[in-house]
């Protein structure tokens, strides 16, 4: 089974057997190995046990009276860092459950970066990251926004240099993103709540997209038909008409899409299914139930990413000059698996699926707002040799 698990982008895959011994493993190693692979691979074979709050209470009362002693019988400076941790184990496992079921070394695992700032052995070293961190954080965006920019021409060759990917903006590879302010708080808003109405053009921070992207080419006639009706949903708009045989050069939509290899969401790599072995391609979605009063997350493969131009047809000047600058829609078309009944592994957070993709409709145009979360998936089959996935929902880094 392990074999056959598909990991995000940002954990490690696994290569050697576990039962070889634990000493080899490397922070990321047991970070994949704790929230990835043991909650699917170890259901059948460890006994299941309960923790309960007066366990927790107990273990707490013990750690005192340990580092009680040890102060009593040598000296304070006996109490090291760790022994005062473990004094707030009790609060963790309240809040996060019990401590195998979430992930401990996340200091131990920034030692690496942080030994590699250079400081040039001088003080000043918070000084030093922060200003390493701003760069870092903002250099994508300002590459974006000069090589878009008509003035910055002259320095085409400079910022080349510094970009490898990065194309002039005359050449028909590069795409200008409309410029529109981005606030980290109404993406975040978008981005977990369901209930918001999104159509796909809400303002993306330049970092998501790639600097080099394909020439527009067009859309297959078998997806092209859901675009048309997730526009007629989303706008409101039923008398959309293809672009076969418009009757108005602004009541249809067009069939012409950007494909991208890849997109950034604030940290998160997600691909098409045909990238990287389909890592970064399983996602989770929420949706509202029939009632509206609930939400139900499904599981699906994103079979590629892309951009659409679309400004809908109004009659109110106001109105169109409001919108002309909004008409970059970015998707991912997504084909979800059908949601089993079997909730045997909820508790761990696995869904179980089936192997096969419910038909297409126009809810396979996925904004890419409406990813909610990564996941690993797993083939599994029962006991009467039916295929089905197991589906992982890992933590999302965005927030984190």
């Amino acid at each position: 089974m392990a074999e056959t698990m598909v990991v995000p982008m940002d954990y490690v895959v696994l290569k050697l057997k576990i039962g070889k011994g634990f000493p080899y493993m490397k922070a990321d190693e047991w970070k994949s190995w704790v929230l990835v692979y043991l909650p699917i691979l170890l259901k059948a074979i460890l006994p299941i046990k309960i923790i309960t709050f007066s366990d927790i209470d107990n273990g707490h009362k013990f750690l005192q009276e340990f580092c009680t002693e040890c102060q009593h019988i040598y000296t304070p400076t006996i109490l090291i860092c760790n022994m005062h941790l473990h004094l707030h184990l009790h609060k963790t496992i309240r809040d996060f459950g019990p401590v195998y079921e979430y992930w401990l070394f996340g200091f131990e695992r920034y030692n690496g970066l942080l030994k590699n700032v250079n400081t040039n052995r001088k003080d000043s070293f918070e000084v030093t990251y922060m200003n390493n961190f701003v760069q870092d954080t903002f250099k994508g965006d300002f590459a974006h926004a000069a090589l878009t920019c008509p003035s910055q021409v002259p320095f085409l060759p400079l910022l080349a240099k510094l970009t490898a990917t990065a194309q002039p903006s005359t050449s028909k590879n590069t795409i200008t993103f409309p410029q529109r302010l981005f606030r980290l708080s109404a993406f975040i808003q978008a981005y977990s709540n369901p209930s918001l109405p999104v159509l796909g053009n809400e303002p993306l921070p330049p970092s998501a997209f790639p600097l080099h992207i394909k020439p527009p080419s067009a859309m297959s006639d078998i997806n092209y038909p859901h675009l048309l009706d997730y526009y007629k949903v989303a706008y409101c708009m039923p008398n959309l008409e293809g672009y076969q045989h418009p009757s108005s050069p602004f009541s249809f939509v067009d069939n012409q899409i950007i494909k991208l290899k890849s997109i950034n969401l604030l940290g998160q790599v997600y691909k098409g299914c045909k990238y990287a072995s389909g890592r970064g391609s399983f996602v989770q979605s929420l949706f509202l139930g029939s009632q509206g009063n609930n939400r139900l997350a499904y599981t699906g493969q994103i079979q590629y990413l892309f951009l659409h131009s679309f400004t809908p047809p109004v009659d109110n000047t106001e109105l169109q000059t409001r919108v002309v600058y909004q008409d970059k829609h970015v998707f991912a078309f997504v084909k979800w698996f059908q949601i089993e009944n079997d909730h045997s592994r909820e508790l761990k957070s696995v869904d179980i699926c089936s192997a096969d993709f419910i038909a297409c409709d126009f809810e396979c145009i996925l904004p890419v707002y409406r990813i909610s979360s990564v996941v690993a998936t797993c083939d599994y089959k029962t006991s009467t040799n039916n295929k089905k996935i197991l589906v992982n929902t890992l933590p999302h880094k965005q927030y984190n």
